[in-house]
């Protein structure tokens, strides 16, 4: 295990709790896009899949260098309604409430590493997620096809990769790169060595660092389970699970799904591979208490792990300025992912 920190934001004041965000006046900054899904949406010359299923968004098109210094992948979790939940998880409001919200990956990491960075934020539906677990299983081998085998990214795989995950998010990841092992291992099991298997097996190698943002590898806590509904039936799009007799029963089984899929993980990975992980210090309010105990959230860390105290479960992946530890934290372990690459 890594050495564990609890940390505050620099400059926020917490005396009213958790800093306030204006998300009725959200803007995001125009994104470049591009859509692998669905087939009729791709040129014939784009290298896309009939069968891809999940968006992937380019958010920093200026870096044009197929062999960037490090290419950062980001995973959502569930939003509030909304159809673009990636660009929702990734927004935040400055504390000095002047300036306007942004998606900060978009806006602040090529700033801060020479804008010489790929930076994709992958798109699914996260609200099923945590419903049925053999759909983190399905979303899992389609982005084999949507990201890994894609003739757009495979160079990328030659260099660094870092995966960033919030949330529910953070379950996609480790299907992910479950699924990717899979390929590997039973390719190489059978004798097969095909363009899937030297795909998955360059990109699993080139991985150097993952960081989840409060995310329950041990399952999540009562109010978790809760949360989970709660969200389901206010945004009234998944009903037809939250009805349905026995729903909190599937989701007692999803918990201990977790505890496989985290052990999957551990096998998939690298052992030199750098985990690190950010809990939630706040609770999401007096009625909820906290989502994703610090436990569950660091529990996959063989690194450093911080817990942010001024942070609840939906603002721990929205770091008010660059000065929060959410933010530069994260900066400093992307660093060391373009580090050791080059070392």
């Amino acid at each position: 295990m890594g050495n564990s920190h609890c940390l505050k934001g620099k400059g926020v004041d917490l005396s009213q709790g958790p800093p306030k965000r204006k998300r009725d006046v959200v803007q995001i900054p125009a994104v470049i896009e591009t859509p692998l899904a669905p087939a009729e949406n791709a040129s014939s010359s784009s290298g896309c899949d009939s069968n891809v299923k999940y968006p992937v968004h380019d958010l920093n098109p200026t870096c044009n260098s197929n062999n960037p210094n490090l290419t950062i992948i980001f995973f959502h979790g569930i939003a509030f309604g909304t159809n673009d939940e990636w660009k929702e998880t990734w927004t935040t409001c400055p504390s000095n409430n002047t300036e306007e919200c942004i998606c900060w990956p978009e806006k602040w990491l090529p700033e801060d590493l020479n804008n010489d960075v790929r930076i994709l934020s992958l798109s699914y539906d996260s609200r099923i997620v945590a419903s049925v677990h053999n759909d983190v299983i399905g979303i899992g081998k389609n982005l084999i096809q949507s990201l890994i085998t894609n003739s757009r990214y495979q160079s990328l795989w030659d260099g660094p990769v870092a995966l960033v995950a919030y949330s529910s998010g953070g379950l996609v990841l480790k299907s992910f790169m479950v699924e990717a092992h899979k390929h590997v291992y039973q390719r190489s099991k059978n004798g097969l060595d095909d363009e899937i298997h030297k795909c998955c097996e360059t990109f699993l190698n080139n991985v150097k660092g993952v960081i989840f943002y409060g995310v329950p590898h041990s399952g999540g806590t009562q109010s978790l389970s809760k949360y989970f509904t709660w969200q389901y039936q206010r945004i009234n799009m998944l009903n037809k699970y939250a009805t349905q007799p026995g729903f909190s029963k599937k989701l007692e089984i999803f918990n201990s799904e977790m505890e496989y899929l985290s052990m999957d993980f551990k096998n998939a990975v690298h052992e030199d591979l750098n985990i690190y992980a950010f809990g939630e210090g706040l609770p999401l309010d007096e009625n909820w208490g906290i989502l994703v105990p610090y436990a569950s959230a660091t529990r996959l860390s063989n690194n450093d792990h911080y817990k942010i105290e001024d942070a609840n479960h939906l603002t721990i992946c929205k770091p008010p300025n660059k000065d929060h530890p959410s933010y530069y934290l994260l900066l400093k372990c992307l660093k060391i992912c373009m580090e050791v690459m080059q070392g």
